[in-house]
Formats: C-alpha cells, structure tokens, sequence
C-alpha cells in the first residue's frame, strides 16, 4: 500500500474544519486516463461553534485526480494547492456574480452567457491591472473617467 495523509486543522469564523487528504499512485499501471500520477481523496469535517458549544457537524468526501507527481507535490502541499484553487473560485465568482450579477441576468441564451462572462473577465483583468482591489470601486470610479476607461482599453498592457 503506497498511501500518504497529510491532514490540516483551520479554525475560524466560528468554525472548526479539519482537512484530510490521502494520495495514491496504486492506479497508475492500471489507468488510460493521460497524465494521472496520483488519485486522492479530499475529506473536510467541519464544526460550528457558538458560546462554547459545537451546534452543527458535517462531513464532506472529495475524490480526485491530479497530474502532479509525488515528487512535484507531495500530500500536504497538494492539500495547499487545492485550498489555494478555491480562493481563487470562490473570489472570481464572488466578483462576478456580486459586481456583474452574472447569476441574475436573462442574458444565457446561445452564446451570449459566455460572451458576457468574458467580457466581465475582462473587466476584471483591466481594473486589477490599473491597481484596483475592489472592482465595484473600480466600475464607479471609471464610470466617472471616461477619457480614463476608454485610454485602459486602448493602451497596451506593461510589464513594468
């Protein structure tokens, strides 16, 4: 058995997570699947608290599959990857949904859905590039600007 766990203990907002992870390269002769180096299993236990006291329990299982080596990633930095992966999910469609109120359009028949997505990555692309954190700012702010949207648009993206 060729099994690694790795397991980490977060604490707040008022609640208790524990995180689980456990890897295997056992599948690999037996896989087609193209690039698999391991498989793994994801388990989150979560516990809310309040006034000293758990009030709520609840326990998720995630299986998947990655092509990083062991060598490349081991199970506690796979673990760091995967949480590092939904900060990134959660902020981008946090901003979407919140800032472009992708969830409340009527706009998803044909391609529209995805044009609109783009253009709203975009948006966010352009504003984190002229410095701004906050994107609602950002939308405020260059509504007032015109002269300064449309020269975003138009000039080309620096390195420096």
């Amino acid at each position: 058995m060729d099994f690694l766990t790795t397991q980490k203990v977060s604490k707040g907002h008022g609640r208790l997570e524990t995180r689980i992870l456990t890897t295997s390269e056992m599948l690999n002769p037996y896989s087609t699947w193209p690039g698999l180096a391991q498989v793994y299993r994801l388990e989150r236990q979560f516990q809310w608290w309040r006034s000293g006291r758990c009030y709520h329990t609840s326990n998720e299982v995630e299986f998947g599959i990655t092509s990083l080596s062991r060598m490349t990633a081991s199970p506690a930095r796979l673990l760091k990857i995967r949480r590092e992966h939904w900060g990134i999910e959660t902020g981008l469609h946090y901003r979407r949904d919140v800032t472009f109120h992708e969830d409340a359009t009527r706009m998803t028949v044909g391609p529209t859905g995805h044009v609109m997505a783009s253009i709203n990555n975009l948006v966010i692309a352009l504003t984190r590039q002229a410095k701004f954190k906050n994107i609602a700012q950002a939308r405020r702010w260059f509504a007032a600007h015109i002269p300064e949207a449309f020269s975003l648009l138009t000039t080309p993206y620096s390195l420096s």
